[in-house]
């Protein structure tokens, strides 16, 4: 039982230190195919909500563990008498040399993410420019800007007499 313990601590040590240091272990890693800067931003929330639910899960784990050992430990104090401490002592003592090279294993795993860790630079996607000019026909930049927002733009409102507009425009050409 107390191995269960240690290793629930182990993992919540784990959990923390790559909240402390902003990184987001494999299992928690979401990726989403779209790279839209809001995209990225709740993935990262993700994430992190992710590792702090699996945090809260630890913590509670560990309480009813404590609560089991407590029981485990009344129970054998019990039954072994003056005998339990030294059996005690001894599990300890086996335990903690177990956990310290856990825990060494794990100090140098995260140091090991830490370094290979790198920020990418974020960059802009560069896409085809959507008006190519072929034509010596020179426009404003507000007529540009509005070529520029593509195909797929649709005007916001429409005149009131957007017909009679139109009309009228057809007689002048």
């Amino acid at each position: 039982m107390s191995i269960h313990h240690a290793f629930t601590k182990y993992n919540l040590y784990f959990n923390k230190q790559c909240l402390t240091r902003d990184m987001v272990p494999k299992y928690a890693t979401l990726q989403f195919p779209n790279t839209s800067p809001s995209a990225q931003i709740t993935t990262r929330k993700a994430q992190i909500t992710c590792l702090k639910d699996e945090i809260k899960l630890l913590h509670k784990k560990k309480d009813n563990l404590n609560l089991d050992l407590y029981h485990l430990h009344l129970q054998a104090a019990k039954e072994w008498g003056r005998l339990w401490d030294f059996i005690l002592r001894s599990i300890n003592n086996d335990l903690n040399l177990i956990m310290e090279s856990k825990y060494k294993h794990l100090d140098q795993k995260i140091e090991k993410l830490t370094r290979s860790r790198t920020d990418k630079p974020r960059t802009n996607s560069r896409f085809y420019p959507r008006v190519v000019k072929k034509t010596n026909i020179s426009f404003t930049n507000k007529e540009m800007a509005f070529l520029n927002k593509g195909l797929k733009y649709s005007l916001h409102h429409k005149d009131k007499h957007w017909l009679s507009n139109l009309a009228l425009e057809a007689k002048q050409h």
